[in-house]
C-alpha cells in the first residue's frame, strides 16, 4: 500500500470514530448504543493499526 493510501484510510477511520461518538452520545441507552459502542471499539482498533501502520511506512527507507 501506498502512504497517500494509507493515509486516506486513515483520515476516513477518524471520521467514522467521530460519527460513531456522536452516535453514542445521542444514542439511549440499550441495544442500540451498546452496538454503536461495539462498533466504535472495532473501529478505534482499526484506527491505532492503519496509523501505526503509517507511521512505520514514513520511517522506513525507500526501496
Amino acid at each position: 500500500m501506498y502512504i497517500r493510501e494509507i493515509a486516506r484510510s486513515l483520515y476516513q477511520l477518524k471520521k467514522r470514530v467521530e460519527e460513531l461518538e456522536q452516535a453514542c452520545n445521542s444514542a439511549p441507552l440499550g441495544e442500540k448504543r451498546e452496538e454503536l459502542e461495539r462498533e466504535l471499539a472495532k473501529t478505534r482498533l482499526e484506527y491505532k493499526r492503519v496509523k501505526n501502520i503509517l507511521e512505520g511506512a514514513k520511517e522506513s527507507p525507500p526501496h
